[in-house]
């Protein structure tokens, strides 16, 4: 199902790609804060936006 909708919209599958970079990048950096990986995640999100 994921695969179909990323299909229909490329803003879709741009942000799962987002979020996925996000939870990798939570479960692998040992020294990073919440904080660090909340603004990460707003920049890459207003990117999306943006771009």
């Amino acid at each position: 199902m994921e695969k179909e909708d990323s299909k229909k919209n490329p803003d879709i599958a741009a942000f799962s790609e987002i979020v996925k970079k996000a939870y990798d990048k939570g479960r692998n950096e040992t020294e990073l804060t919440l904080e660090q990986l909340m603004e990460d995640l707003k920049a890459d999100l207003r990117n999306l936006l943006i771009g």
